[in-house]
C-alpha cells in the first residue's frame, strides 16, 4: 500500500504543468522510463542523441503524454518485456519513437472502442504533427510521432 501510495504521488508530481513547464523533454521523458523500471512491469529504454528543443509547452506536454500513453498501453495491453523510447532530429522534424515487443495486433481489427490510439492521434494533430503506427502480432508494435519544427 505504502508504495502504491508512492507511485501515485509521483505520477500526481508529472502530471502538474509546473513540472513540464520547468523540465526539458528529454527529462520528462527519462524520468517516465526510470519510474517505470523502479515498478518492474518492463524495461524501458530512452535513447536521445541530439538536444532536441521541444519549443512550445503543448509540443512538450503532448509529447510527454504520448509517451506515457504508450508505455501504459504497452504494459497494459501488449505483454511485453521491453519498450524502447528514442527521441530524435530528423531534417525539419522532432521525431519520437516507441517500441515494444509485446504481442502485437492486427491494426485493422484493432477495437474502435479503445480510446488510447485515438488520444494519440489527435494530440499529434493538435500541435500539427502526424503519426504512423505499425504492428504485427507476436512481433511487437511501433508508433513514430513527426512534428515539424524550424530549425
Amino acid at each position: 500500500i505504502n508504495q502504491s501510495l508512492s507511485d501515485l504521488r509521483e505520477l500526481s508530481k508529472s502530471l502538474t504543468s509546473n513540472t513540464i513547464d520547468h523540465n526539458a523533454l528529454s527529462v520528462l521523458i527519462n524520468n517516465e522510463c526510470v519510474r517505470i523500471n523502479d515498478l518492474n512491469v518492463a524495461k524501458v529504454s530512452f535513447e536521445h542523441k541530439d538536444k532536441v528543443e521541444a519549443g512550445s509547452y503543448a509540443i512538450k506536454s503532448v509529447l510527454f503524454r504520448i509517451t506515457q500513453e504508450f508505455i501504459q498501453n504497452s504494459i497494459k495491453h501488449a505483454a511485453c518485456r521491453n519498450i524502447k523510447v528514442s527521441l530524435y532530429k530528423a531534417q525539419t522534424n522532432i521525431v519520437l519513437k516507441l517500441e515494444d515487443d509485446g504481442k502485437g495486433f492486427n491494426i485493422e481489427k484493432v477495437k474502435s472502442n479503445g480510446i488510447g490510439l485515438k488520444n494519440i492521434e489527435k494530440r499529434t494533430e493538435l500541435i500539427g504533427g502526424f503519426s504512423t503506427l505499425n504492428s504485427l502480432e507476436n512481433i511487437g508494435t511501433t508508433l513514430i510521432i513527426e512534428i515539424p519544427f524550424s530549425p
